[in-house]
């Protein structure tokens, strides 16, 4: 009789690679941020800049413990606004009259044509955009810093904005159309690059920084810009730079709920493997992207799940399953030790599970299976149903024993906020009732069961599938394929219809995928699928009861070795 843990050979040493959208890379090093004419930036050190980022009273007392000359940014140039946008006036340096605000950004307009904003009329309705207008106004006109009660943004949603396109935004620092009080400060600066003006005179050719960046330590998706006000020229050396005195905090914001382009999607962890190669794409100081763990290894516990969930390397070892059943493929079995489970014929029962004959004596490379007496690398050729990834020469939903938070979906197996709270990549559009991101094309379109949308069309759950070896394509699952078969005390015909699920063990702890249980990602929309299935009874129950039986036919036909000797998981265990 066996005991409820599993034998604690393993199956396969194997990464879990997840779908990402974005490519992840290292963070920078540090490079400071120079002006065409090759002044760091900001000059002397900062110093007042520091003060009101880190620690000041004008900034909540937050310190950041930012280095404002290593920690100085140029990047990202656009954002994505979330729901939970926020603003903070933090301080204002300059004494010109300028408004800030926000546009869509647009790659097709020609950066001569940089946007523009337009006023209601010049008096009372100066802070009103007009309908025609490229920005909208999220700070006021003013020449001086707002009073106390005007400092903070905290009931402005730019993303139910009628104005708001859906895309990435760039924020602005606008003239007073009725005059800044300077006659040096007429210019709009953009945060996107191409709209400032060029420097063509200086020994570095380009566009002079009018903002620089602050990535926040302290607080989530969270940026500071500080802003110069006055004008700059086309003009080598101070000419140049025209009297800004180049200490960006003529005009200094926090926006919270903005996150830079493609962060908050699924990613690859560099380096790591099994559960914790999972991670949410972000951006470092300097803007460029990465990503970054949502699990460490040894955070959690094994499951049987065909998942490698303490990222040791080994996929389901020391796996927990109920008493007089092991680990077999993801998937909790009776096993075949006691003869009452006897294996298919060509199959032997070794170490509780049932293997190839012609794998019994065979001994693979690390990493390596053995299918019909011969090494091969999992997954193989494997091409895994929409929404499934192949781990341990299984399909399976990244998605399964996940929970998210409220407003968050699960995608590759991370939670990150429902499309009504970020971008969608370029052709997609959110659907509104799932929360994912979907071909804008299938949009509105409705399936039938067993198909589901691609390029606008409605297609078999299966099509383009290719499932592992010994397994077929049913409904949009990688089941396996075996004839009927029976028990000893039953004629029924038992069909395999489930994929590799888990022992309905761990949910999903950080909002990562950690075990079994049901997918909390669901059916993607228009797919028809009914988002989980399991083995089925045709007939008359067996002696071993429906549960039994059809965890053994879940296990049949995959019998593989470990290079060290000790044996992997099979699935070749059958009632008889």
């Amino acid at each position: 009789m066996l005991g409820s843990s599993s034998p604690t050979f393993p199956v396969v040493v194997s990464s879990f690679f997840l779908g990402a959208a974005v490519v992840c890379a290292s963070g920078a090093a540090f490079a400071a941020v120079t002006q065409p004419n090759g002044t760091v930036i900001p000059v002397n050190g900062g110093a007042a800049l520091s003060g009101y980022i880190n620690g000041s009273a004008n900034n909540d007392n937050i310190n950041e413990g930012i280095d404002v000359v290593q920690d100085a940014a140029v990047e990202p140039q656009v954002f994505s606004p979330l729901c939970d946008f926020s603003g903070k006036y933090i301080a204002k340096g300059g004494g010109a009259n300028f408004a800030v605000g926000w546009y869509n950004v647009d790659d097709s307009v020609p950066s001569e044509n940089p946007p523009k904003y337009v006023p209601v009329d010049l008096g009372a309705n100066l802070n009103v955009a007009a309908p025609n207008s490229d920005i909208q106004i999220l700070f006021p006109f003013s020449g001086a810093l707002p009073p106390p009660d005007q400092v903070n943004l905290s009931a402005v949603s730019i993303r139910e904005n009628p104005a708001y396109k859906g895309g990435y935004i760039g924020f602005v620092l606008i003239p007073n159309p009725n005059g800044t009080g300077s006659g040096n400060a007429t210019q709009y600066h953009y945060t996107e690059h191409r709209f400032n003006v060029l420097c063509t005179l200086c020994s570095n050719p380009g566009p002079w920084y009018s903002d620089l960046i602050y990535k926040s330590k302290m607080l989530a998706n969270t940026f500071y810009l500080g802003f110069e006000d006055l004008d700059f020229m086309n003009a080598a050396g101070s000419a140049g730079v025209n009297g800004n005195d180049l200490d960006y905090e003529d005009f200094l914001f926090r926006f919270t709920g903005v996150a830079c382009p493609g962060a908050g999607q699924p990613c690859d962890v560099p380096g790591a493997q099994g559960a914790c190669a999972k991670g949410i794409s972000d951006c470092d100081a300097q803007g460029t992207l990465i990503c970054k763990p949502v699990l460490q290894p040894g955070s959690q516990g094994e499951a049987c799940d065909a998942i490698d969930n303490d990222c040791d390397g080994l996929i389901d070892d020391d796996a927990t399953c109920p008493p007089e059943t092991v680990c077999n493929g993801g998937t909790c079995v009776a096993s075949c030790e006691s003869g009452e489970f006897p294996c298919l014929p060509s199959f032997v029962c070794k170490g509780s599970l049932c293997i190839e004959e012609s794998c019994a004596n065979v001994v693979c490379p690390e990493g390596e299976v053995c299918d019909g007496g011969a090494c091969r690398a999992p997954c193989a050729g494997v091409v895994c149903p929409a929404g499934q990834v192949c781990s341990g020469d299984h399909c399976v939903d990244p998605c399964t024993g996940v929970t998210c938070g409220e407003g968050q979906v699960c995608v590759s197996g991370v939670c990150i906020p429902g499309c009504a709270c970020r971008t969608c990549a370029t052709g997609e559009s959110c659907h509104v009732d799932s929360g994912q991101c979907v071909e804008t094309v299938c949009l509105g379109v409705s399936c039938d069961a067993g198909t589901h949308c691609k390029a606008g069309q409605c297609v078999d759950l299966c099509d383009g599938v290719t499932c592992p070896p010994g397994e077929a394509c049913q409904a949009g699952q990688c089941a396996v394929d075996v004839p009927s078969a029976t028990s000893s005390s039953s004629t029924g015909n038992f069909v395999g219809s489930g994929g590799a699920g888990g022992d309905g063990g761990a949910g999903g702890a950080g909002g990562v995928m950690a075990g079994g249980g049901t997918s909390a990602g669901g059916a993607p929309p228009g797919s028809g699928e009914s988002g989980s299935c399991g083995c089925r009874i045709e007939s008359a129950a067996s002696s071993v009861g429906g549960t039994g039986l059809s965890a053994l036919l879940a296990a049949l036909l995959f019998a593989r070795r470990r290079s060290n000797g000790r044996e992997r998981r099979p699935r070749a265990n059958e009632s008889r």
